[in-house]
């Protein structure tokens, strides 16, 4: 993909042009989420090891659900499929699975004693046997988890929310590959503290993370050269976003007096961008000046 757009403004040459080399912001960028993506073709969000969803929400409930969290979550009826039952008879406590398709419950992992002596290892139990939905709802109550959609059409974009009837295939050319998300943990080094205002805080930061990703992924990335009296005076990359804010942005680096001069910009025909130099592009507005 090539463009550059020039203006001039004595004694300045301005040319915007796609960054074709700009930084990852998953990897050059200091993150407050993390993205966990899962996908055949692409290396998506940030590093990992889990081998699945499934893994990585097995992990997740590990590492910030409290085993009495869990049993009460269970043992209230808001797993549909998983369940923790005291069996009086074995003095001990039992693990069932539903089985959906046959619509039968199974008996899983048995643990004689308190729940007290067995805790470690009945919370694990109950985690391998909980579905996806499950996990996801109950790590939902101690985290942020946002869903991340591709939609893959004609090059790559990324949502914290559905493609669908909003672009076009999206319902073959788009669905879920991963999570955004934070710990209450995360929440707190960053607010200090996990209030209601604090939450929304930090779900609303998840998602311009998201935005960011977005406009890498889908090649919105652009720089500046500025050339003063024929010679290049500054130049700057890894502008990211959609392009009316970048020469915003780019307009705050260019001299106060000459800020203006975005509003003239004119694409040319050459579309080699790194390679043209002053003489090229001063030559390209005469000519489409006296076209």
């Amino acid at each position: 993909m090539g463009m550059s757009l020039v203006a001039m403004k004595q004694p300045y040459l301005l040319q915007v042009m796609y960054d074709d080399e700009p930084l990852n912001p998953r990897t050059d960028y200091d993150n407050f989420g993390r993205m966990v993506c899962w996908h055949s073709r692409y290396n998506l969000g940030d590093e990992h090891s889990f081998a699945d969803p499934n893994d990585f929400l097995q992990d997740l409930v590990r590492r910030t659900v409290s085993e009495y969290a869990l049993f009460e979550f269970v043992r209230s009826g808001r797993a549909p499929t998983t369940e923790l039952k005291f069996d009086r008879s074995r003095n001990g406590w039992e693990i069932g699975s539903y089985d959906s398709y046959f619509k039968k419950w199974y008996h899983g992992d048995f643990f004689e004693g308190s729940l007290e002596a067995n805790k470690s290892e009945v919370k694990d139990s109950l985690i391998e046997t909980m579905s996806n939905a499950e996990l996801m709802e109950i790590a939902g109550q101690k985290n942020i988890i946002l869903p991340l959609n591709l939609y893959d059409h004609s090059g790559l974009s990324m949502s914290a929310s559905s493609f669908l009837g909003r672009a076009q295939h999206a319902e073959w050319d788009s669905g879920q590959v991963g999570f955004i998300y934070a710990t209450a943990d995360n929440i707190r080094a960053e607010y200090g503290n996990c209030s209601a205002q604090s939450v929304e805080k930090a779900k609303a930061l998840l998602k311009s993370e998201v935005e960011t990703y977005d406009y890498y992924l889908s090649g919105q990335c652009y720089g500046f050269r500025l050339y003063e009296n024929g010679e290049e005076a500054d130049s700057c990359w890894g502008f990211l976003g959609a392009f009316a804010d970048v020469l915003k942005d780019i307009a705050g680096n260019l001299p106060e007096s000459h800020r203006d001069i975005v509003d003239h910009l004119q694409e040319v025909s050459d579309t080699v961008t790194r390679e043209k130099s002053y003489e090229d592009f001063v030559e390209d507005l005469e000519e489409m000046e006296e076209a």
